[in-house]
């Protein structure tokens, strides 16, 4: 009989101790098992309760957040609203004090001016239009930046001549009757006047086409005398060739030398003639310059899709200002006008921003 050592095992042992031991080891097992699986279970509990709470917190904060982002953009929106507000209060309120200088201005000069008026001899039907030619020549001078210096001078001279001449001191014989060269003088203001308003309000854009009309202007070069006539080959039409080549002695004798030694189509083949005709002709034309308004109004179209919004005027300034179509000093006004035409043409650009610019008075 073969034992295997593999197959052995011990008997057991009966034994109060073991039993003892055995039994509470195994109640030690499952208070042990029970213990973890309460901290196991208060595990995930906390688990879940800090998920929950950083959960809390995350959306309390984004709350928050939101709120705050609200309350920014409303106290953006206030900001917007309170500068445009103080904008248009700017606005009117230089609006109305520049109207009311005028008003004060134009009543306290044309009193002197109509005096004036009256005092060299004008009817009182008519001398109430020397202080409205004055003044008006005065604002417009004013709104164009042009002869201001000439138009202050004017009303200034008026109204300080009459004084003196109303005190005795000036312009006035031992009779009290204005003497001839200040009668002159004043009834000299109003063609004056006509003059300066006239060069004042001329187009620019004539002036200048006039202007390079008169340094333009040039005679007919003989290489360009030769491109510009039809001429065929002797060879082809003989009879016709020798009547074109056929000049009076009288033409020849007023013409310039070297236009006659140019115009010897014997001497010259003609196929060089018609090459410099033809290339004469591909040439491009120059195209005429655009004038001063047109170069504005594309500027300023321009700073509509470059702010993404209706410019302002200050913008409209800054803009022509750098590209140098227009002075520092440019009004308010003009800035308005070019976008106006602009807006006229297209309407939709008109509805984006808000209008802060205002017109002059007058304007």
């Amino acid at each position: 009989m073969t034992i295997d050592p593999d197959a052995f095992r011990p008997l057991p042992i009966v034994d109060e101790r073991t039993t003892a031991a055995r039994a509470e080891a195994e109640a030690l097992l499952g208070e042990a098992n029970r213990m973890h699986g309460e901290a196991e279970s208060k595990a995930h509990q906390l688990l879940a309760d800090a998920q929950a709470e950083a959960g809390r917190i995350i959306d309390d904060g984004r709350r928050r957040s939101d709120r705050t982002l609200a309350d920014a953009d409303s106290i953006r929106e206030q900001a917007r609203a309170e500068a445009a507000r103080r904008q248009k209060r700017d606005d009117n309120l230089d609006t109305w004090a520049a109207r009311a200088i005028i008003a004060g201005t134009v009543g306290l000069t044309a009193s002197g001016e109509y005096s004036l008026a009256r005092m060299v001899g004008f009817d009182k039907t008519v001398a109430w239009l020397l202080p409205f030619v004055i003044d008006v020549y005065v604002i417009q001078a004013f709104r164009r930046h042009r002869d201001i210096v000439q138009a202050i001078t004017l009303t200034v001279a008026a109204n300080v001549t009459y004084h003196l001449a109303d005190a005795r001191l000036f312009g006035l014989t031992p009779t009290a009757k204005p003497t001839w060269w200040l009668i002159a003088m004043v009834a000299s203001v109003a063609s004056l006047i006509l003059w300066r308003v006239h060069l004042m309000t001329a187009p620019p854009k004539a002036v200048r086409e006039r202007r390079a009309s008169r340094r333009g202007e040039r005679q007919q070069t003989p290489a360009e005398a030769l491109v510009s006539v039809e001429i065929e080959r002797p060879s082809e039409r003989p009879q016709e060739a020798r009547k074109a080549l056929t000049v009076s002695a009288g033409e020849r004798a007023q013409e310039p030398a070297t236009e006659r030694q140019d115009e010897r189509p014997s001497e010259r083949p003609a196929k060089p003639v018609r090459e410099r005709r033809e290339r004469a002709q591909k040439k491009p034309k120059k195209s005429a310059p655009t004038s001063v308004t047109d170069r504005r109004r594309e500027r300023v179209r321009a700073l509509y899709d470059e702010l993404g919004k209706r410019p302002e005027w200050t913008e409209i300034r800054d803009a022509l200002v750098a590209e140098r179509l227009a002075e520092k000093t440019v009004s308010r006004a003009t800035c308005q006008r070019v976008r106006d035409a602009i807006e006229k043409d297209e309407p939709k650009l008109a509805e984006l921003g808000s209008d802060n610019v205002r017109a002059l008075p007058g304007s």
